[in-house]
């Protein structure tokens, strides 16, 4: 009997420690398994400091200040609109389409002016007109001051809205002042020229050329 009684309190012990360790390790069991869930639901979470931007951009946009302009026509005789384009000396011609010898009305009126300029910039501008000295034949030279004179010729130019008879400008060879300025981007100006000449006779009947040159800077 004291044999029995021994070997029973020995498996009593050991099914209580095995019960006791059973116990340990579903209770291990179930924190991993809360641990993987916390885990799990941690890495859900928006963190917002882990994905912080750490630099931005500007996007930067450069538009040049562009200037460009077209004329027409190209090409002017003079006393050839109405007349004979022969000239005479001492006498004023006007690109008028309305007649060569017409002084253009005050104020002027787009029809008489011969020539148009389109401002093809995207910035408003400033428009000077310069009238070369002639060569060939006679070869009259500019006088710079408007009015002619022996073996010289004046010239000023106009443009629609003027008042002709006290805003025209002088035309000169070079470094005239502004026909027109603040002329906006993608609008037209109507303009014309007036030449007076040489006051006194022909030495021969050849043709001259000259050039006049119309500029267009930034306002």
């Amino acid at each position: 009997m004291e044999v029995v009684y021994k070997g029973i309190k020995r498996n009593t012990t050991q099914k209580k420690n095995s019960i006791e360790n059973n116990r340990k390790e579903s209770q291990m069991k179930r924190k991993l398994t809360l641990l993987m869930m916390l885990v799990a639901i941690i890495s859900l979470l928006p963190i917002n400091h882990a994905f912080a931007a750490t630099s931005q951009s500007v996007t930067v946009t450069a538009t040049p200040s562009f200037i460009s302009i077209t004329n027409s026509p190209s090409t002017w005789t003079i006393n050839g609109i109405t007349g004979d384009s022969r000239i005479d000396t001492s006498t004023t011609y006007y690109s008028n389409p309305l007649g060569d010898t017409t002084v253009p009305s005050d104020p002027v009126v787009a029809g008489e002016c011969q020539f148009t300029i389109t401002n093809t910039s995207n910035v408003a501008i400033d428009i000077t007109v310069n009238f070369e000295d002639f060569t060939g034949g006679d070869a009259m030279t500019n006088s710079n001051s408007g009015s002619a004179a022996a073996s010289t010729f004046g010239a000023n130019s106009y443009h629609e809205g003027m008042t002709y008879s006290t805003g025209k400008v002088v035309a000169k060879a070079t470094g005239s002042d502004a026909l027109k300025t603040n002329l906006a981007a993608d609008t037209n100006l109507k303009w014309g020229v007036a030449i007076s000449t040489q006051t006194d006779d022909w030495s021969s009947g050849d043709a001259m050329t000259s050039t006049v040159t119309v500029t267009a800077t930034a306002n």
